[in-house]
């Protein structure tokens, strides 16, 4: 069988989001089945897809702006994209079996729906994330919930963001299912513990105010009661477009020294140097660094959002907040600080439980039920 993997990244040439299905694309290539990619143009090359591409998958790179061509009379003009077409000619040249789409956020649109009901093509839609921060416009639903009522299967990362989902497209959705992704962390890992009487924090995750929060954790740690206890956070991660006002707020804070601004780090030092993972996110789909950060052996102080609810036992493996607010992350942190003595026999506990809770090899199952869902 040959299986399509339709990518809807467009905000930056690779992310977690993405992990998942090129696993999976891995597993099926050595089970001896096809695969083609379809993903976004980018100006530099995708170490991911070249990987691929060598095991025999076949690519195909949409353009993402509008393509320029000579016309008749020889004037070169600009000819508007058409993503169907572009999808349609994709499918009829690959025929694929069954097609997996992956959307990294809800707004996504999916012209490859259109294509594939139109070849009469089976496909599976993976949303990755989904909030109520960013609404459907109302004139869209009609086509957004012609996609999702047409899926196969629409697989979620969490309960919460289902029903965030059906909420933005204003439709039940009788066909999805919940599934897991990858993680970098394997569950036999032991990373030690960080001998240091200080409080350290890693706050893990691309420097994007809007969901991940970080601009809380330094307002609720720039309050007076903090400047006299014994913590530091780390930021992990690449800048998606709010390094300078997270940089800002932290030049103001009363302790600018605590805080320092990593960037991208493997993951096993991260958890090498860092007591505990401080999430302050605003909305997640399943936050794949809760996971790790517990197969590290480490406790967790989140927010309440995506899947953290289900992973996290406040006060035994970590602490929530039950929002995305300065006052309730303020809250979670004294919380932990309090039992900071607690944290590491708290991180042993999250081994345990993450253990029972999440699989070791998530891509296995999703390629087992492609070819389960491809042969009915």
């Amino acid at each position: 069988m040959k299986f399509g993997f339709y990518s809807c990244m467009s905000g930056m040439p690779w992310g977690g989001s993405e992990e998942l299905w090129f696993r999976t694309a891995h597993l099926l290539l050595n089970r001896k089945h096809g695969a083609t990619v379809n993903y976004r143009q980018w100006p530099q090359q995708i170490s991911q897809l070249e990987r691929l591409k060598e095991r025999g998958a076949s690519l195909h790179f949409r353009p993402f702006a509008p393509q320029k061509k000579r016309a008749w009379w020889g004037r070169t003009v600009e000819v508007p994209l058409d993503p169907v077409a572009d999808a349609r000619q994709w499918l009829q040249r690959e025929r694929p079996d069954y097609v997996l789409v992956t959307l990294g956020y809800h707004p996504d649109r999916l012209p490859v729906a259109d294509a594939c009901r139109e070849l009469g093509i089976p496909y599976a839609v993976n949303v990755q994330c989904a909030s109520d921060h960013v609404f459907i416009n109302e004139k869209a639903m009609d086509q957004f919930q012609a996609w999702y009522r047409g899926a196969d299967q629409v697989l979620v990362v969490s309960q919460e963001n289902l029903e965030k989902l059906e909420t933005n497209i204003g439709l039940r959705l009788t066909n999805a299912a919940q599934i897991d992704n990858p993680s970098k962390i394997q569950v036999d890992s032991n990373l030690g513990w960080p001998q240091t009487a200080t409080m350290t924090l890693a706050c893990v995750g691309r420097i994007h105010l809007q969901s991940k929060g970080q601009d809380l954790i330094v307002r609720a740690l720039s309050r007076p009661e903090w400047q006299s206890r014994d913590w530091a956070v780390r930021f992990y991660g690449s800048n998606q477009g709010h390094l300078r006002q997270l940089e800002a707020l932290i030049a103001r804070s009363p302790t600018p020294d605590r805080f320092q601004i990593v960037g991208y780090s493997d993951v096993t030092e991260i958890w090498q140097q860092n007591q505990a993972l401080i999430l302050a996110s605003r909305y997640e789909g399943a936050a794949l660094v809760v996971v790790e950060a517990m197969r590290a052996g480490r406790a967790v102080i989140a927010t309440d959002t995506g899947r953290n609810r289900e992973l996290i036992d406040h006060g035994v493996t970590g602490f929530i907040a039950p929002a995305a607010t300065v006052d309730l992350v303020d809250q979670a942190l004294g919380l932990a600080y309090e039992n900071k003595g607690r944290l590491q026999a708290m991180g042993e506990l999250a081994k345990q439980h993450i253990v029972q809770r999440y699989p070791e090899s998530p891509e296995k199952d999703l390629a087992d039920r492609l070819i389960e869902r491809a042969t009915r």
